[in-house]
């Protein structure tokens, strides 16, 4: 029988940092929803959750980055009779290069998942936490969030807007309900072979696991905190960017990236 009835939806769970979110949380005791695209490795995961925690955990197999999901899974959910007391907002994909050489459809897929889908859940879980006076929201945005980013320049707009979204909603919904935002720098999660982009070298040193990130973003979001960047490079990197203008620093970006590229 699981430990106990609490449970925790996390979304972009069959890889990466969804993954880790999933076991750090089923760890601590949380009954685990595991959603994704791909149900294959979310099935080994689950089974590895039930053993490893004595925790129930499900798999929704679901396409975020078409329209309606968002409503769907909590459709599939209801059937289930499963009420998460936590929804964990991960699930997102980049895409790099010039914005007038993507593909259309990926690029409305991108933001469908990272903006759209995201905004629908965070609005219907967040009714139902509020209903019942309790939740907590994590969402995962990024250390682009905090300037323009030319050849990411869609992708680093979406985190932007989940970084504001989150700050604002943990306002708006607190104190029984929070939001907390996690903005991650590098990690090693497939992010670059599926956005086709090449992390300048100088951003190395400042790499961090996927496990640790899901640490720093957990331990903020049972703290109550609005948003943490994850890891001390990455912190003194978003602060450096108030001593720029917005212009700068995009220049800034745009001679890292193509020079990486190049």
């Amino acid at each position: 029988m699981p430990k106990s009835n609490s449970w925790a939806l996390v979304t972009g769970a069959s890889s990466g940092l969804g993954i880790e979110f999933a076991k750090a949380l089923a760890a601590r005791g949380s009954n685990i929803v595991l959603t994704a695209r791909t149900a294959e490795p979310m099935e080994r995961l689950a089974n590895d959750l039930k053993r490893d925690h004595g925790v129930d955990a499900v798999v929704e197999a679901l396409d975020l980055s078409a329209a309606g999901g968002a409503r769907t899974l909590a459709e599939r959910l209801d059937a289930r009779g499963i009420v998460p007391n936590i929804l964990v907002n991960n699930a997102g994909f980049g895409l790099s290069g010039r914005f007038l050489d993507h593909d259309p459809a990926r690029l409305a897929g991108m933001l469908q998942l990272n903006i759209v889908s995201l905004t629908e859940l965070a609005q219907i879980f967040g009714q139902r936490m509020a209903a019942r006076g309790q939740g907590r929201i994590l969402m995962t945005a990024s250390l682009a969030a905090f300037q323009p980013g030319p050849l990411l320049a869609a992708y680093s707009a979406s985190k932007s807007y989940v970084l504001s979204l989150g700050e604002a909603l943990n306002v708006e919904f607190g104190p029984k309900v929070t939001v907390t935002v996690v903005c991650p720098g590098l990690m090693d999660t497939g992010f670059n072979a599926v956005a086709d982009f090449e992390t300048p070298k100088v951003f190395e040193a400042s790499k961090l696991e996927p496990a640790e990130v899901a640490k720093i973003g957990l331990d903020a979001l049972f703290r109550g905190k609005s948003s943490v960047v994850a890891g001390r490079i990455n912190r003194l990197a978003a602060f450096s960017t108030r001593f720029m203008t917005r212009h700068a620093a995009a220049k800034m970006t745009f001679n890292m990236t193509n020079g990486a590229k190049a």
